[in-house]
This record gives C-alpha cells, sequence and structure tokens, in this order.
C-alpha cells in the first residue's frame, strides 16, 4: 500500500509530504493541484519498466505530462524533480527542457524491489474524462492483470468475461451482499461478479437493471438497461448510469492488494447516488483495496462520515487532503473523520459554501 508521497518542484508542489491511508481523498479548489499528486503516481507506474534502465519518459498510457518544463514547478526551491513513493525515490534529470524523456540519477535510484512490490497488484485508473453512453464498447485487451481503461472503455468487456465468476474479493462482495447470504445455511456462500454488480448498480441506481451481449462478429460489447420486459438502448439513459458503472465493475473485480484511483466520482450523480458509492468504496476500503479518491463533492465527503458513525471506521482508515491555492503559494491541510463522523480538523473554504450560501439568505 502506498503509505507517503514526497514531490519535490514537481508541477504546482515545490516541496510538498502526503500521507495515505486505505482510503485517501483529495478536494479543493479547481487548479489548486488535486490532480497532480495522483499524476506523480501515474507517472512512476507508467513507468516501471523504463526505470531500470534509467529512463523516464513523460507520456504514458496513463497520463501525459507534456515536455520537461511542464513538469517543473514554476517555483523550484532547488534544480531537481524528485518523486519518493513510500522507501523508493528518483530524481529526474533533462538537458533540454523541451524534452519528453528524462533520465534518472542512478544513485537515487533505491529499493526498486520495493517499487516493484507496490505495483504488483491490479491496479485501475478511472479519470474523470470516463465514457457517457455508447452504443457499444470494445473488448478489452486479454492481460492477466484487470484492464478497465482509464476511461472506463473496457470495464463492459470485463464485466461480461467474468460476469459468472466467484468475485476474486468475497470479503468485499459479502459486505455488500450481505442480505443475500443465507445465515441458517452451514456451507460458505460465494458471490458471483453478475450478483455484486447488480447489487451495487442498485445501490447507487435504485432500479437499475441490464443486459450485456457480446456481439462477437465486430469484437465489441454493448448493453441494453431493462425495465419490465422493455428494453432501453444507453443513450436514452442518464449519463450518471454510465459515469459510475465503470467504478462499480472497478471495485467488484480488483483483487485484495490492488489500488484503485478514482477522479470526480460524483460526476453526474445525484446527491443521495453520491453518498452511496462513497459508502461502497468505504467498504472497498476496509476489504484490503487501497482507495484513492478526487472530489469537488460535499457529498462525497458527507457520505464518509455517515459511514464512519455507522461502522468501524476510525480516523487511522481515512485522509482527506485539503488543498488550497492564494497568491501563488499552496498549502495542504491533512483531514481525518473520526469514528464518531467528525472532522479532526477544518480549513477555509473546505466545503463550507453551503453555509455561506445560507448565511447570506437568513
Amino acid at each position: 500500500m502506498i503509505n507517503k508521497l514526497y514531490l519535490k518542484n514537481f508541477k504546482c508542489f515545490s516541496d510538498q509530504l502526503f500521507s495515505f491511508s486505505s482510503l485517501t481523498i483529495f478536494c479543493g479548489s479547481n487548479s489548486a493541484g488535486k490532480s497532480t499528486a495522483i499524476q506523480s503516481i501515474l507517472s512512476v507506474k507508467q513507468n516501471l519498466k523504463n526505470i531500470n534502465n534509467n529512463t523516464f519518459f513523460l507520456d504514458g498510457e496513463l497520463f501525459s505530462f507534456g515536455k520537461f518544463k511542464d513538469l517543473l514547478s514554476h517555483n523550484p526551491i532547488d534544480e531537481e524533480i524528485k518523486i519518493e513513493l513510500n522507501d523508493f525515490e528518483i530524481k529526474l534529470i533533462a538537458e533540454d527542457l523541451d524534452s519528453k524523456e528524462c533520465s534518472l540519477e542512478p544513485a537515487n535510484i533505491k529499493n526498486i524491489s520495493d517499487l516493484t512490490s507496490l505495483f504488483s497488484g491490479d491496479f485501475v485508473y478511472l479519470c474523470a474524462e470516463r465514457f457517457g453512453p455508447r452504443s457499444s464498447f470494445e473488448f478489452g485487451p486479454k492481460k492477466e492483470r484487470l484492464d478497465i481503461g482509464i476511461y472506463g472503455q473496457f470495464a463492459l468487456s470485463c464485466y461480461y468475461d467474468h460476469r459468472d465468476q466467484p468475485v476474486s474479493n468475497q470479503n468485499f462482495a459479502k459486505r455488500i451482499c450481505s442480505h443475500l447470504i443465507d445465515s441458517s445455511s452451514d456451507k460458505e456462500e460465494v458471490i458471483f461478479t453478475d450478483a455484486l454488480v447488480r447489487e451495487a448498480m442498485q445501490r447507487v441506481c435504485p432500479g437499475f437493471a441490464m443486459r450485456v451481449v457480446e456481439a462477437d462478429d465486430i469484437d465489441r460489447v454493448y448493453n441494453m438497461y431493462t425495465s419490465g420486459s422493455e428494453s432501453i438502448r444507453p443513450i436514452n439513459v442518464g449519463f450518471g448510469v454510465s459515469y459510475v458503472l465503470p467504478i462499480i465493475i472497478s471495485a467488484s473485480l480488483i483483487k485484495p492488494g490492488g489500488t484503485l484511483i478514482v477522479e470526480n466520482p460524483e460526476v453526474h450523480l445525484h446527491p443521495r447516488a453520491q453518498s452511496e458509492l462513497i459508502k461502497i468504496l468505504c467498504e472497498l476500503s476496509k476489504s484490503d483495496v487501497q482507495v484513492i479518491v478526487e472530489t469537488h463533492s460535499d457529498h462525497i465527503v458527507n457520505g464518509v462520515r455517515v459511514y464512519s458513525k455507522d461502522n468501524d471506521f476510525s480516523e487511522k482508515d481515512n485522509i482527506i487532503h485539503s488543498v488550497t491555492e492564494r497568491s501563488g503559494i499552496r498549502t495542504v491541510k491533512e483531514i481525518h473523520i473520526d469514528s464518531d463522523g467528525n472532522f479532526t480538523a477544518l480549513d477555509d473554504g473546505f466545503f463550507d459554501q453551503i453555509n455561506k450560501d445560507l448565511m447570506r439568505l437568513f
């Protein structure tokens, strides 16, 4: 699990340390730097094979930064860019600021075996620009590890391939599908992927039902949402369903020991649906999967507060990083939610707009 991240001269952060927990949330105003911490993790993940050759590419399958000058902080404290993940650290070097490739200083590459181990499990990153309603989706690449695609473009085919298989994370499945388990039976219940996806989706989108069909002659898969005996094309269903489905499928398929990163899970979702979704992700984080979320929604954060009060979820199980920017200076405040659902600290601008608006009205 990622426990700490240190960034030096990396984009908007000149010198910043972040702590991580099983559930880590980044929040703050637009362009404050929330995504930068996530992007640094993505940059290391997509360069795992290159690091052994003392090379670091700025463009990759998870994120593309552009050129070295786009990565270098505008207010550097010195001339080096450094990324530290747990006990692994690298220093990026580029002779040309317009280069899309960096060299690594060998003396600064430590504990590479720890880095390989850190990313040995499933790693799913879903960016904010997920696919909306589509008539069909392409089949995902047949890989040993889970590949949902950063836009969620392979989610439906992954679900189709695993729908009749037992969920790999039965602990998580039983947390979500507890009412489906016969407590009087001596046999150990096994939850299957199809049942987990449908149950989780119904929590977020009540009445959800779908039928997935393989169009093998064109190597694509498509789904129809159903209401009773009536079939409804995805294009005629709200964007929220299409945006949240890859998140639920990812949570259902990711193996214990994996990492799930989701940007703006709240997009196109009703406030109640946002609250239900984050509670599901809280359950996942309690089931040996590290969950990292970037959000602008107070409903997401308040959903964690409710989950903490109703379940065994103490402040050691969660971290919120409130990122703010004022006059070009960025600050990060670490906030936790305790077992009673209370914040351990507050920050100016930390989801307080509702109160400010109400104060103007009354």
